[in-house]
């Protein structure tokens, strides 16, 4: 091979490259997702956390005033992922374990949300299906 040739090769293998790096995958899609979605459950930014719900499911029922008005009287002390698991339909099955401290007894109590994440092909973005955490 010539020096023309290996040069031109290494330049391609480098274009691929970046461009595999440019395109996240769909698990990476998923994993940046559901971080981003726990760390707004964490922090009590549940209109942050809305963001992530399905379209669809917040059509159905929306993000309230008395569920807005309810998150803000309790603070998230601890957020526990489970381990996922994929359904028949392609589906991200998990459970978390969600600590709470309400802000005016100060009482501690759990609340175990069983969140379901599906894929949108078209959009190429990872929804939660299942909706909010129920307090």
């Amino acid at each position: 091979m010539t020096t023309t040739a290996i040069r031109g090769l290494w330049v391609l293998l480098a274009i691929l490259a970046l461009n595999a790096c440019a395109t996240p995958t769909r698990n990476e899609g998923l994993r940046v997702r559901l971080y981003n979605y726990a760390a707004a459950i964490r922090w009590n930014e549940i209109e942050q956390a809305s963001a992530y719900v399905d379209p669809a499911v917040l059509a159905e029922k929306p993000f309230s005033t008395e569920l807005r008005e309810r998150w803000a009287q309790v603070q998230v002390s601890r957020y526990f992922e489970g381990p996922q698991s994929i359904d028949a339909e392609g589906r991200v099955l998990q459970t978390v374990e969600i600590e709470l401290v309400d802000r005016a007894t100060q009482t501690v109590r759990s609340v175990v949300d069983r969140q379901r994440w599906r894929y949108d092909e078209v959009a190429k973005i990872w929804w939660l299906e299942s909706g909010l955490p129920e307090l």
